[in-house]
């Protein structure tokens, strides 16, 4: 029914509580996983930590080199994740050559979207906060976005254990 599952992790808790389902998931379809993690990229960086000013920027501020430092560090961390994750699959008797790493660089709704399609896969596997309301309006949710935006792939969204 499924060949191909993408799942989204940022290396949080949360995140982790979808590794069981999609390992369950990879067992009984054969299905291969993408384990798949979202990292800033360097003009988010230099966007999100630069004043908003007509002044010049003082000397010793953000550099287009730190922020790239910044982004190098994030992949390596990133990688180590879910270099991680893939031992679980592993230990779980999902054989290595079903399971891939991407690390991406972007806006995690957008970007995991845009990989349903770019890498195929016709199924996501995501934790969510569980929020809804007023609580997921002012606080957004990448799950939310992911099930809303993906049109070609089914949505499984896992709920927080031990939270109403």
């Amino acid at each position: 029914m499924y060949n191909k599952i993408l799942l989204p992790l940022d290396g949080s808790e949360l995140s982790q509580q979808a590794i069981p389902h999609a390992i369950e998931l990879a067992k009984s379809f054969g299905a291969n996983v993408v384990l798949f993690q979202v990292i800033d990229s360097v003009s988010q960086i230099i966007a999100e930590t630069t004043p908003a000013t007509i002044e010049p920027i003082p000397s010793g501020q953000l550099t287009v080199e730190i922020a790239e430092s910044a982004v190098q560090g994030q992949r390596e961390a990133a990688e180590a994740n879910l270099a991680a994750v893939v031992g679980r699959f592993v230990q779980a008797d999902v054989p290595e050559a079903q399971l891939s790493i991407e690390v991406a660089e972007g806006q995690a709704a957008p970007t995991i979207t845009d990989a349903v399609e770019e890498l195929g896969c016709d199924l996501v596997v995501i934790a969510t906060h569980g929020r809804s309301g007023l609580g997921r309006a002012l606080l957004g949710s990448v799950a939310d976005h992911v099930a809303r935006h993906t049109p070609t792939a089914a949505v499984l969204l896992i709920r927080p254990q031990g939270e109403d």
